[in-house]
């Protein structure tokens, strides 16, 4: 039986024992090659999930939507390991309750899908603790040796003219599910604390300061990246920034539900080399 067979038998069982009131998985996309989030409530249409390697988008964003979680039922979603770790954040910000997510998890190694075994999110401990030895593809490590080599005259060059092509459309915020506050603070215009428009200045502080707010939070699952109408590698800041506070505080982003966030707590302990 393939995992789409198993995912497909599992998530009609958890509709018709009523353990779930819904299911968020992947459906046929646009196209042959992409899928698009689909919310079943019947176990007659779980034949409509796909479940193969197209299925790459994060969908634990749609787990804050308002109202879904607050009838305190079940909820049933598949996620790959970078998603799980998204619902640990979300619970350690107290955005949801892990005891309501009933997870369909599966990963993408070597080229194959692998069905993942357990429902819950300390189920996946183990496996989550085994991801901090981050992969890059060769293409993706290539530009890292090659920025790092820069000087910060070069560096800075090299990410203005990548932020020049920005055109402000927030859709790396709309697809990240750590960015589930009702307003954002680029939406403010009384008083407005970052410039609208697409600029050089704009710009900047535009991805810098998401940058910034999402030290810590990131789970590197690539959304912002497929996501960017013109391609700025948005995914290498974010892991040089989970680099950085991995190796100042020991710290990796969703290893548990109870995890406290590394920018709103700290320890007696902590390094004060930032203390002018």
């Amino acid at each position: 039986m393939s995992i789409q067979e198993q995912y497909r038998k599992r998530a009609a069982e958890l509709l018709a024992s009523g353990e779930v009131k819904i299911i968020i998985g992947y459906g046929a996309g646009s196209t042959p090659d992409r899928r698009r989030a689909l919310f079943i409530r019947s176990a007659e249409d779980a034949g409509l999930l796909q479940v193969d390697q197209a299925c790459d988008a994060n969908l634990s964003g749609y787990l804050v939507s308002e109202g879904l979680l607050s009838d305190r039922k079940k909820v049933g979603i598949f996620l790959r390991p970078e998603g799980i770790r998204s619902v640990n954040i979300l619970a350690a910000e107290s955005q949801l309750d892990p005891l309501q997510i009933v997870i369909l998890g599966f990963s993408d190694e070597n080229g194959s899908l692998t069905p993942l075994q357990g429902s819950s999110v300390s189920d996946f401990s183990a496996l989550i603790s085994t991801l901090k030895e981050r992969r890059s593809t060769p293409e993706e490590q290539e530009l890292v040796e090659k920025i790092e080599g820069m000087t910060p005259e070069e560096r800075f060059a090299f990410w203005q003219a990548e932020f020049a092509k920005c055109i402000k459309c927030y859709a790396c915020r709309q697809v990240c599910p750590m960015c589930y506050c009702k307003r954002c603070i680029v939406d403010n215009n009384q008083p407005q604390w970052v410039q609208t428009s697409s600029h050089t200045l704009g710009n900047f502080e535009w991805n810098l300061v998401r940058a910034f707010h999402l030290s810590g939070r990131c789970v590197e699952c690539g959304g912002c990246d497929r996501a960017c109408p013109v391609n700025i590698p948005l995914r290498l800041i974010n892991r040089r920034m989970a680099q950085e506070v991995l190796e100042a505080f020991d710290y990796f982003s969703g290893m548990s539900h109870t995890q406290e966030p590394v920018l709103a707590s700290f320890k007696k302990d902590d390094p004060e080399t930032f203390i002018l």
